[in-house]
């Protein structure tokens, strides 16, 4: 007999990749180079740190986009996942390009950004995309503090497409500071490539 637990949500961030595989020695690089700084700053969540992964910097860097996508779109299909996305702006780089890619590796999924609040002109919508209307909606973003991006991506989606559903979320880097607990109180498994302590702060 199965064990209850074992069907919600867990609150132990799970690794997206094996630290032996050759991208994650390349991305690790990339972010550690053009991404980690090191300083005074407030975090979209409010936090103070005297650390900052603005992994923009990588995500928009074509060898960066392109590692991450093809670890993502791997990941996406071993977990039979049928689309992708996350909430503006963060997310945007990541899901075009996992888009993109997920085409050239012969898998493509529906793609969709959510925006914070509705246009206020034109169709007044705030998905643009492809939401999928059976299958499952992978939620990504660069990073995870508190988790409250991929919640309000989550919420944004099923607002507009009551039939979407999405448990797992995947982000580059986890801050370990919470966000994995507070978004499996809420049903929804967070997975990344990266966790904090990956790297030298």
């Amino acid at each position: 007999m199965s064990d209850p637990a074992e069907t919600r949500a867990s609150s132990r961030p799970a690794a997206v990749l094996d630290p032996a595989d050759p991208r994650w020695a390349r991305l690790h690089r990339l972010i550690d180079t053009h991404s980690l700084l090191r300083g005074d700053f407030t975090l979209s969540s409010g936090r103070k740190s005297n650390y900052l992964f603005q992994l923009r910097q990588t995500t928009m860097l074509p060898e960066g986009a392109h590692l991450i996508a093809d670890i993502v779109v791997d990941y996406m299909k071993a977990q039979s996942i049928a689309g992708v996305g996350g909430l503006a702006v963060g997310a945007v780089p990541m899901v075009a390009a996992i888009a993109a890619v997920s085409f050239s590796k012969g898998a493509p999924v529906e793609a969709f950004f959510v925006r914070k609040e509705a246009k206020g002109h034109g169709a007044r919508e705030r998905i643009d995309g492809y939401v999928p209307k059976g299958g499952e909606a992978l939620i990504v973003d660069d990073v995870a503090t508190t988790g409250g991006s991929i919640i309000e991506a989550i919420a944004g989606m099923t607002e507009e497409h009551p039939q979407a559903r999405a448990t797992r979320a995947l982000v580059v880097i986890d801050r370990e500071e919470g966000a994995a607990e507070k978004l499996a109180e809420k049903g929804i498994t967070l997975v990344s490539i990266f966790k904090r302590s990956d790297f030298t702060i």
